[in-house]
């Protein structure tokens, strides 16, 4: 079997086996790609009152993200992540069900209170959705091989004009090799 064929081959098959691990990785990639433009993927961050140093304590603080209902009750290690965005004048309280609460450092208002799906797509992109079997074992073999097809389908782009350059060169030192 020539190497372009086994080449050709190889492109086939993998591609069938990926397909629909690579189908996940493009549409949970694509949305992921548009978390800062749609407010349903990932909500926009509302500015506080003020930028400067904040004057609303962490019990305070604490106290404002747990006044909604979504988030009634929490303590501080319930929290999957709290982001302090001090250029912004407000924290960020997330959930690990997916909601956030925007809380103003100056005077401790709720500035938003909106579901999170970003942090879900990402852990689909990245397969940690379904457990580290399919995000080591599924995906990350998924991720090698789509660099193997990136291989083999350039391979298969260029050797035409590597053929065809080659078979000019030869016609070249037979038609000089008739002339000596």
């Amino acid at each position: 079997m020539n190497y372009n064929k086994l080449n050709r081959t190889i492109h086939n098959w993998l591609s069938i086996v990926i397909a629909l691990p690579v189908l996940l990785l493009i549409i949970s990639g694509l949305f992921l790609q548009l978390k800062k433009d749609v407010d349903w993927i990932q909500p926009p961050s509302v500015r506080g009152e003020s930028a400067d140093t904040p004057t609303v304590s962490h019990a305070d603080l604490l106290a404002a993200a747990t006044s909604v209902p979504e988030t009634a009750g929490l303590k501080w290690s319930e929290f999957e992540r709290i982001d302090y965005k001090a250029d912004r004048g407000m924290v960020k309280f997330i959930t690990f069900e997916g909601w956030e609460v925007q809380v103003d450092t100056t005077n401790g208002a709720v500035l938003s209170v909106a579901t999170r799906q970003s942090d879900f797509l990402e852990k689909l992109h990245d397969g940690s959705y379904f457990g580290d079997f399919v995000k080591y074992y599924i995906i990350l073999p998924t991720g090698i091989v789509l660099f193997i097809l990136w291989v083999t389908g350039l391979w298969m782009f260029i050797y035409p004009y590597v053929k065809k350059a080659s078979n000019k060169k030869k016609k070249r030192l037979k038609a000089e090799m008739q002339k000596s």
